[in-house]
């Protein structure tokens, strides 16, 4: 499949990936994909709490 996404590795614990499986699962989510939206979420309360600007262009 081709994306315009980036990819990005992270290390985490066993039983952390192990539960955000479970959680993947009851939502009917890939754990990639479940991960991004717990991302997406982060972000945007970020930004609503001012910790964060929304042009903001950092890498």
């Amino acid at each position: 499949m081709v994306t315009d996404k980036k990819r990005v590795s992270l290390y985490i614990e066993e039983n952390l990936k192990i539960e955000l499986e479970k959680l993947a699962k009851v939502r009917k989510r890939s754990l990639s994909n479940l991960i991004e939206v717990l991302c997406e979420e982060a972000v945007r309360q970020a930004k609503k709490q001012g910790e964060i600007s929304s042009f903001e262009q950092d890498s």
